[in-house]
């Protein structure tokens, strides 16, 4: 008999009005989503037309890693409290702003005196500055915290939505406009490298202006210390953890500079950000909406493992066709868009696929325990992953160094589907979720996504030799066959979708 759980996922209305509002909420981040990863897309690759080197873009990327770490070390980790903070007066608001305002301010402190430390240990001198402009950038963006989080927290995505995607256009502008004027402009050369947080910085300005245009606030000159206390309590158990995680999803592109170079980061950053950034952005439209979605069911548990299975579900049933459709089409993905003709980049991606369909499920079960309070596991999650990736890293460079870049991304495919159990072993008892249950749940997406696996593979081989002639129709191929499978098996069509997304109106 099919387990309750799944009749409970299976038999929800697209009537209830929790569940349209979440829905509504999906559908403007996935929007933007597909605008900000285009966008991002379309500006590393004309930045790289205009002119921009691989070994800027490497450089360039060791310090981008850091901006994550950044984030949290400067108090933007402050959103997630505001959202669970059950008082929301202006002076307990403006508590956990002034925090966060300070936690900048000490973190602007650190790097200034830690300069001739950060020059003697870093590859490359242009990262510590490139860092201390972005730490710079967070004075700006802390003033938009409060009402970002508010607006979170009343599932407001359609306003969030558009403001990101102006700010996403804005920082296309500055950064393409910036490394022409480097690259064309009979300036210093080296300063081409500084587009990449032009970008950002003026993404900035515009995300925050747009914030509190849709939701007007203003910080009160008051500090409520129980309040920022709990708040500061629970910032350090997920940013702790969020920490963690950019720690190790950082690592291999430091392990990839130390031991092969900044040109080598720079054909890795490709392959990696063909497939596995494509997969974070593509989960970001379910992770932007799950965590407050989880903080409103939190009482109620029965709820929170129908959730995570739907949630779930809807993260592999997005990026599945995407991974079987880069693991054939790498090399051509590769040469088409970046202009790489290295077959160690494409087995690289291919490897990288294997890793991102367990990050598709593993993306969502840390906003679920976050948003029913259990942030210390995924603290422990995080911490075990930080231990085990980067030694992985590290030691596949030294056992294999030949195989450079391959072998750190060889090393991916082996350690993170380790810690992905680690984490279930955590997520599944605190949801009341049995493993089979679990996966269960995902065997039809799974089977569809071999379907197109299969089907693509015969399409590949069958084409002529031209690149586009191969990426088109392999598309064509993989996507359409895991549709029709999709709607046999799972009963998913884009035209339900389409219906629940228009179910409530007011929602």
């Amino acid at each position: 008999m099919e387990p309750a759980i799944l009749g409970r996922v299976r038999a929800s209305h697209p009537g209830d009005t929790t569940l349209a509002r979440v829905d509504r909420s999906t559908a403007w981040v996935a929007v933007a989503s597909v605008v900000l990863g285009v966008m991002d897309a379309v500006s590393t690759i004309l930045c790289l037309r205009i002119g921009v080197t691989v070994a800027e873009l490497g450089a360039a990327t060791l310090a981008v890693a850091l901006f994550p770490i950044v984030d949290r070390l400067g108090g933007l980790g402050l959103t997630a409290a505001v959202i669970r903070e059950t008082e929301t007066d202006p002076g307990a608001l403006s508590s956990v702003f002034w925090l966060g305002l300070g936690a900048t301010a000490a973190l602007l402190g650190v790097l200034a005196l830690a300069r001739p430390l950060a020059l003697a240990c870093l590859p490359d001198p242009i990262i510590w500055a490139l860092l201390f402009a972005y730490t710079g950038r967070q004075l700006v963006r802390h003033f938009s915290i409060v009402p970002e989080a508010m607006m979170k927290r009343d599932l407001r995505y359609r306003e969030l939505a558009r403001v990101k995607m102006v700010g996403s256009f804005a920082e296309t502008a500055v950064k393409i406009g910036f490394a022409y004027m480097a690259t064309h402009g009979g300036g210093p050369r080296e300063l081409a490298v500084w587009c990449f947080i032009l970008g950002p910085i003026a993404n900035a300005i515009v995300t925050t202006i747009g914030t509190l245009i849709c939701h007007p606030w203003r910080p009160h000159f008051v500090i409520r210390r129980e309040v920022a206390v709990r708040a500061a309590r629970f910032t350090a158990a997920v940013s702790g953890g969020e920490l963690l995680y950019f720690a190790y999803t950082s690592a291999d592109y430091l392990v990839v500079g130390a031991f092969f170079g900044d040109a080598a980061v720079g054909v890795y950053r490709l392959a990696y950000e063909l497939v596995l950034d494509v997969v974070r952005l593509l989960s970001l439209v379910t992770t932007e909406v799950a965590f407050p979605t989880f903080a409103r069911i939190s009482s109620d548990i029965g709820a929170v493992g129908a959730q995570l299975i739907r949630f779930t579900r809807q993260n592999l049933i997005v990026i599945a066709p995407f991974l079987v459709y880069a693991g054939i089409e790498a090399d051509d993905l590769l040469a088409l868009l970046f202009g790489v003709n290295a077959p160690a980049a494409a087995t690289a991606a291919r490897v990288l696929c294997i890793v991102g369909a367990v990050r598709a499920l593993g993306f969502i079960v840390p906003s679920m325990l976050a948003g029913i309070g259990r942030a210390a596991q995924v603290l422990v999650y995080n911490a075990f992953a930080a231990v085990l990736l980067p030694v992985l890293f590290v030691v596949a460079a030294l056992l294999a160094p030949r195989y450079g870049y391959l072998a750190v991304a060889g090393a991916w495919a082996a350690g993170y589907p380790i810690a992905f159990g680690v984490l279930l072993a955590m997520a599944l008892p605190a949801a009341e979720l049995s493993t089979r249950t679990y996966f269960r749940s995902l065997a039809g997406i799974v089977a569809c996504a071999a379907g197109g696996l299969i089907a693509g593979l015969g399409m590949r081989f069958a084409l002529p030799g031209t690149v586009i002639v191969r990426v088109i129709g392999v598309a064509s191929v993989v996507f359409v066959v895991y549709g029709v499978m999709l709607a046999r098996i799972e009963g998913v069509t884009i035209l339900k979708v389409v219906r629940r997304l228009r179910a409530d109106p007011a929602a």
